[in-house]
């Protein structure tokens, strides 16, 4: 698949196994993030490597406030998949498919340190899957269906 490509490859990839991004669950959008990782490559990207970060996942939870018209903070339980493109330089090629979860933000919930953790490569998939899984930001939103889902694939 091409970098644009992405946002409609991972919907088809979704509806597959009987999901939509609007109804997924937390630990599903790990499991499935995960699973899109690993079977689907990007050829306009540079290579999923440490060193070239061309098509890596980034982990992120925590609070943030509330865009307008919206109001109030909100827990956000994010899995985004970053390519950096072949061609263009600097920020114009890179690229990130957002998938983020938002959930009202409850005293648990804000008691809950933010943070964001990296995957560059295939090879480090395994160790960044079980920290993903054992993380108090999952079992905090286990189970819990998302009050709303931003998905979409934008220019960092």
């Amino acid at each position: 698949m091409r970098i644009t490509q992405a946002p409609s490859a991972f919907r088809k990839f979704l509806r597959g196994h009987g999901k939509s991004p609007k109804s997924l669950l937390p630990e599903e959008l790990l499991t499935l993030g995960f699973a899109f990782y690993k079977a689907e490559r990007v050829s306009d990207a540079l290579p999923a490597t440490a060193k070239q970060f061309g098509d890596a996942l980034l982990f992120q939870w925590g609070t943030a406030p509330a865009l307008k018209p919206h109001r109030g903070d909100y827990y956000y339980f994010d899995l985004t998949r970053q390519f950096i493109s072949k061609k263009g330089q600097g920020d114009d090629a890179i690229f990130q498919l957002t998938f983020e979860l938002q959930y009202a933000l409850t005293p648990a919930l804000r008691k809950l340190e933010g943070g964001d953790r990296w995957c560059a490569s295939l090879a480090e998939l395994p160790k960044f899957k079980a920290f993903a899984f054992a993380h108090p930001a999952l079992a905090a939103v286990a189970g819990k269906p998302a009050r709303a889902v931003e998905f979409y694939l934008d220019r960092a």
